[in-house]
């Protein structure tokens, strides 16, 4: 095994195998559609994502595809949203190891920050803050599935 990340920032599935989430989070952020990327996945059965789209992008293809939304919070809850990004999530993933890809995400309304706290001022992840915050939401996407 070689190790392409900082110690600090692998995580390890309860089926034991090591993931670098660094290197995965770059890879998704090629996507137009995608602003910030989070993966979950540490001591947990397969890995999940906290996804910040780019909002100009999906109001882009909102209205090339005559999607009616008053908001982002509404365009974010839009099944036809997250058909686009689980497109995207596929593509991007194809080259990934089983173990690797993402099964599951939620798609958040507004970016992290610095002043929330969620990233720092060279804007890396927080990840215990970011997974502290949307607790509730990260559950949601393993329930029923222990």
């Amino acid at each position: 095994m070689i190790i392409t990340d900082r110690k600090k920032h692998l995580f390890k599935t309860s089926q034991g195998k090591y993931v670098a989430p660094t290197p995965i989070e770059n890879m998704f952020l090629a996507s137009k559609y995608i602003d910030q990327f989070v993966l979950i996945g540490d001591r947990r059965m397969f890995i999940t994502a906290l996804i910040v789209p780019d909002f100009e992008a999906l109001k882009e293809f909102a209205d090339a595809n005559r999607i009616a939304y008053k908001d982002e919070k509404e365009l974010t809850d839009m099944k036809q949203i997250y058909e686009l990004l689980d497109k995207e999530l596929a593509v991007f993933q194809k080259k990934l190891a089983a173990f690797e890809k993402v099964r599951k995400f939620t798609i958040l309304d507004k970016p992290f920050s610095i002043e929330s706290g969620e990233i720092t001022p060279s804007l890396k992840v927080k990840r215990k803050v970011i997974e502290e915050r949307y607790r509730d939401l990260i559950e949601g996407m393993y329930k029923g599935t222990d």
